[in-house]
């Protein structure tokens, strides 16, 4: 009784700021490497796309507690953050601006950090079928996509929210911008197939330091909400 009435209560929330955020920024592009393949070439190129791929992972879906590979759900490739490294003169500055943008457009106040999770590489055809993120860290309250520059179509982002439901296309024709989109972690969202080209993405959760045992509470009970209410067919 009292996860549902929690339930109700935090489907009812009027929210300052909307449940996701999406923009293009100019940079400068960072320094990329991955182990294994060395330093990466921004736009990326289809040989390092190939060399990627031949270092990454299948990537695993989340279904209730258990962590799976199915093709049919998810394809496309992962690269652990312990693998990567990322450095520039102005990559931490890029990383700031563009949290505090998307803090500022869905609502979230307070000491917010981005934590680096995976590089995925979306090859031609790559998808991932309708889904909830789990929490990854403690005080993770949203995701947050940074398209590296990449040459390919298709592959649209598509975030559904309660009634409201948008469409993004993170394709940037710039090789000095790069494209980001953040949405809360209850959303359920899905990434269109990728119908030519190669998409090189960073995932970061977004983390919000949390000090009061109450909320971190509250926050922990408000995942285990998401992950028991999500359709069998979206979990």
């Amino acid at each position: 009784m009292l996860t549902k009435q929690l339930a109700n209560l935090l489907q009812n929330l009027q929210s300052p700021g909307d449940f996701y955020s999406k923009g293009t920024i100019e940079i400068f592009p960072p320094c990329l490497e991955v182990n294994k393949v060395g330093r990466v070439s921004l736009p990326l190129l289809p040989a390092q796309a190939e060399q990627l791929i031949n270092v990454a992972d299948q990537a695993p879906y989340g279904k209730g507690y258990e962590t799976l590979i199915d093709t049919e759900v998810r394809k496309t490739w992962q690269i652990d953050a312990s693998k990567v490294s990322l450095s520039g003169k102005y990559w931490q500055k890029n990383i700031t601006d563009i949290v505090s943008q998307v803090t500022s457009e869905v609502g979230v106040s307070g000491e917010v950090s981005a934590e680096l999770y995976k590089l995925l590489v979306y090859d031609k055809g790559n998808f991932f079928l309708p889904h909830r993120d789990t929490e990854k860290a403690e005080g993770m309250f949203a995701t947050l996509i940074i398209v590296l520059p990449s040459v390919y179509s298709g592959g649209e982002l598509v975030i559904r929210h309660q009634q409201n439901e948008v469409k993004l296309d993170l394709c940037c024709q710039e090789s000095t911008e790069i494209v980001f989109a953040a949405f809360y972690a209850d959303c359920v969202h899905e990434v269109l197939p990728i119908t030519d080209g190669c998409r090189l993405t960073l995932v970061y959760n977004l983390i919000r330091t949390i000090r009061d045992n109450n909320l971190k509470q509250l926050h922990r009970l408000y995942f285990y909400l998401c992950l028991e209410t999500l359709p069998a067919s979206l979990n």
